[in-house]
């Protein structure tokens, strides 16, 4: 029978080094860049391309000053957040708001989106864009205004749905 001469001792750095390797290896893998939200899934494109199709529709909607397709985009409970305007929170608060812009003389908005991000989890996303809106001003002069908007998105029993939408102008 052989006897090892090795002790415990002796296989210390082994261990040592066999640990250290270990976490290493994991560490490292934690370092490793994620998917982006556009790559994670393909239904992701598919997501965002049906965000897009609403976006236009609701584009169109606002074209036509058509209030009850205007107003149909919005989830119940969501918030219309107005540049220099009240926060609309409640249906009739969002009617009131849009009501108003159609009754302005002149009143014309040609929106463009610049980005739809759709989340990871795939209920959630935000549109950003810009706008141009024309009106009659107090004087009877038409005048425009240029800005941004901000739209949260959430599905909702299989359909998005504008939770939040935020806009301000350049001015």
């Amino acid at each position: 029978m052989r006897t090892s001469l090795k002790t415990k001792n002796d296989e210390a750095p082994f261990r040592l080094s066999w640990c250290l390797a270990s976490l290493m290896s994991i560490a490292l893998a934690g370092c490793q860049p994620s998917q982006g939200p556009a790559t994670a899934d393909s239904n992701t494109e598919a997501d965002s391309a049906s965000i897009r199709s609403e976006a236009d529709a609701w584009f169109k909607a606002i074209a036509a000053k058509d209030i009850e397709k205007t107003l149909s985009f919005y989830a119940s409970d969501a918030q219309y957040l107005s540049a220099g305007r009240p926060a609309a929170a409640t249906p009739e608060a969002r009617r009131k708001l849009w009501v108003e812009d159609y009754a302005t003389p002149g009143f014309s908005s040609d929106e463009v989106t610049a980005q739809i991000e759709v989340a990871r989890s795939k209920d959630l996303a935000f549109q950003r864009g810009t706008y141009v809106s024309t009106m009659q001003n107090d004087q009877g002069q038409m005048t425009q205004s240029t800005g941004k908007f901000l739209v949260v998105w959430k599905k909702q029993g299989g359909r998005w749905q504008a939770i939040i939408d935020m806009d301000n102008t350049d001015q």
